[in-house]
């Protein structure tokens, strides 16, 4: 087995050794410190949801949910960053700002929370950490 086997064997072991005590635990994609402030990130690397209602990108409820409650008691920032799939785009954008604007919930056996295009920054890395 290697290293990288290793560390996901034992992340799936917390994982569920916390949930086994009476944790609600989730896992970050990346958590970063620029300029002084602590970020969380949640990263998807996605084909774009096209309309209608509108071409957009969005995740699973479930993960907003989380991730909004994370923000609200601790104040750490989460933004949402998109690797679109077609076009290589990078749309970024702070979760909380995202959520509280337009959004389409759709439904089925993956239900997924969609913002429009126009609500999300774009460019390329360089930008993204520039913007934060």
């Amino acid at each position: 087995m290697g290293i990288t086997e290793e560390g996901i064997e034992g992340e799936q072991f917390l994982m569920q050794f916390l949930i086994n005590k009476g944790f609600k635990v989730f896992q970050p994609d990346c958590i970063g410190l620029y300029n002084g402030i602590y970020y969380m990130f949640e990263m998807k690397h996605q084909e774009r949801f096209k309309a209608p209602p509108f071409d957009g990108h969005g995740l699973p409820r479930w993960q907003i949910e989380s991730r909004l409650a994370f923000f609200n008691k601790t104040k750490i920032p989460v933004i949402l960053v998109i690797l679109d799939k077609e076009t290589n785009e990078v749309f970024y954008q702070y979760l909380d700002k995202l959520d509280a604007g337009v959004h389409y919930d759709t439904h089925g056996l993956k239900p997924r929370r969609i913002y429009p295009l126009e609500s999300f920054n774009s460019g390329d890395a360089d930008v993204v950490a520039a913007a934060v």
